[in-house]
């Protein structure tokens, strides 16, 4: 981890987890399967971002609700990290998600397991404490599910918290299309994501091209960002000015945390002051460099400070 040089990121994580995973000789039905070591790492989408956004240079400070045996393990992970935390304590134990993967043919097979409700008051103390640590931050970021019963106006009433502060979502489900309507900096669906929205199944650069743009105009954000795995992304502002990025070819090791890496590349860009184009770059770049890790481990730094002049921004007409 470096020294923060630049940034002050906070993020808001709805469900967060316990993520642990290990290798198997092969995944067969039936058989006792012998497996390594479990790894632990606190998981969810904020705290993976808070987590690389402080390995790229950042400070940043997660906001988590945790619960029972395994919230303390989430919390106690984090502080090995370094990372700040302020912690809702929940009724609910926080969830456990896990990885397996087959050694013989380098599969990766993973289990997550349902997100618990979060009580009126569990959640309004959740909000008041990203307001605090949104008041000292150059950005915030909300990423993850939103977990069952959470009222369908949050991202409104988080954007209007934050102010002047530039907001960051990457959520699924029906959240998303809340998310699209709230006025929020940058929204990061997948490609998958955005065909459920346009209602088709989106497999072509040019049916994701058109997928992206019809969304990008019913929506109030000021970019839209489609992320297509080792394709790379999409982007469209607000006045429809679009551009492709074409992520470095590399050996994948595991893809989780790709995504929540993308998105701390692209919050740590926009606090040292970069454009937006740029900042996605950088988060092209880090996501890039997260699928070079084994297991449920995130990028690294210097990969990704590797790979940035690597990624290819095209204008799109």
């Amino acid at each position: 981890m470096t020294e923060p040089t630049s940034g002050r990121i906070a993020t808001l994580t709805f469900s967060p987890a316990l993520d642990v995973s290990t290798e198997t000789d092969t995944v067969v039905p039936t058989r006792k399967l012998r497996c390594s070591e479990l790894v632990e790492h606190p998981g969810g989408g904020g705290v993976n971002v808070a987590r690389v956004a402080t390995r790229l240079g950042a400070s940043a400070r997660a906001v988590v609700p945790l619960g029972g045996r395994t919230g303390s393990r989430v919390a106690e992970l984090l502080q090995d990290e370094l990372i700040e935390i302020e912690a809702i304590e929940t009724v609910a134990p926080t969830r456990q998600s896990f990885s397996v993967t087959g050694r013989d043919s380098g599969d990766q097979y993973r289990f997550v397991m349902p997100a618990p409700v979060l009580s009126p008051g569990e959640l309004d103390a959740l909000i008041e404490a990203t307001k605090r640590a949104c008041a000292h931050a150059d950005c915030l970021v909300v990423s993850g599910r939103t977990p069952p019963e959470t009222p369908d106006d949050i991202f409104d009433t988080l954007v209007e918290m934050a102010g002047a502060t530039p907001v960051i979502v990457d959520t699924s489900g029906p959240a998303l299309q809340q998310a699209l309507r709230s006025g929020a900096t940058l929204v990061k669906p997948s490609a998958s994501e955005l065909g459920s929205i346009v209602g088709r199944e989106l497999l072509t650069e040019s049916e994701i091209l058109d997928g992206v743009r019809s969304v990008a105009a019913d929506s109030n954000v000021g970019h839209l960002v489609a992320s297509i795995g080792s394709g790379g992304a999409f982007a469209v502002d607000a006045v429809g000015t679009t551009h492709r990025y074409r992520a470095p070819s590399v050996k994948v090791r595991s893809a989780i945390g790709a995504g929540d890496s993308m998105i701390a590349g692209i919050a740590v860009a926009l606090c040292r002051g970069d454009d937006p184009i740029a900042a996605i770059a950088a988060g092209i770049a880090a996501g890039t460099a997260a699928v070079l890790t084994d297991g449920t481990d995130l990028c690294h730094a210097t990969d990704a400070e590797r790979l940035r002049p690597l990624v290819v921004v095209e204008p799109v007409d």
